[in-house]
């Protein structure tokens, strides 16, 4: 059985998101191998599982064995504490998993230029999409490694978060190949809108 071209899905996906009369006029996936960031989150993760599950071994202690345990601390703490643990395990568990999940994430995502906006859809579980029309758009950044690849940020908007501190909103092309052409067409388009 052969199975379908992904990129291929991808791409069908991408073109039933576009609107009547618009045109595509770049398309591109992340490559997930190049998503370094999310990886950063282990230097807080490891320690905090580990401490995590130091924590449970040491409090199923009077559980395996320990004669010297009163029985009212054993049926006591002995439960209450390994119970306090499970939390703590299940959220660092959790930070170790993000960067899999993100890099799953990005292999699922397709960002398109169209005449008129620029298009983030991702096809996993569910099919979520984003995008921004030209005239919401602000100042563009760009990193670009020497092979091409590289990240676009676009600032959308700016909003006040619960502390009164301004927010800058942006969308953001990742990991996508060739982004100095994109670049230019996005400008491009962006002056003549």
């Amino acid at each position: 059985m052969i199975m379908p071209d992904p990129s291929q899905d991808l791409d069908s996906i991408l073109r039933r998101e576009l609107m009547p009369g618009e045109r595509l006029l770049w398309s591109g996936r992340p490559d997930p191998a190049r998503l370094r960031a999310p990886f950063a989150i282990w230097f807080f993760a490891v320690p905090w599982t580990a401490f995590a599950l130091f924590w449970e071994a040491m409090a199923l202690l009077p559980w395996l064995g320990s004669t010297h345990t009163p029985l009212g601390i054993q049926w006591s703490f002995g439960i209450i504490f390994p119970l306090f643990g499970l939390p703590f395990i299940g959220i660092g568990l959790k930070m170790l998993s993000l960067p899999f999940k993100a890099r799953s994430k990005a292999a699922q995502t397709i960002f398109g230029l169209t005449d008129r906006r620029i298009v983030r859809v991702t096809a996993g579980r569910k099919r979520e999409s984003a995008s921004v029309l030209f005239a919401q758009m602000g100042p563009i950044d760009v990193t670009a490694d020497a092979d091409g690849y590289g990240s676009l940020r676009i600032q959308t908007g700016t909003r006040t978060d619960s502390d009164g501190d301004k927010v800058i909103e942006r969308f953001e092309v990742f990991a996508v190949p060739d982004v100095g052409r994109l670049e230019g067409l996005l400008l491009e388009r962006k002056a003549e809108a």
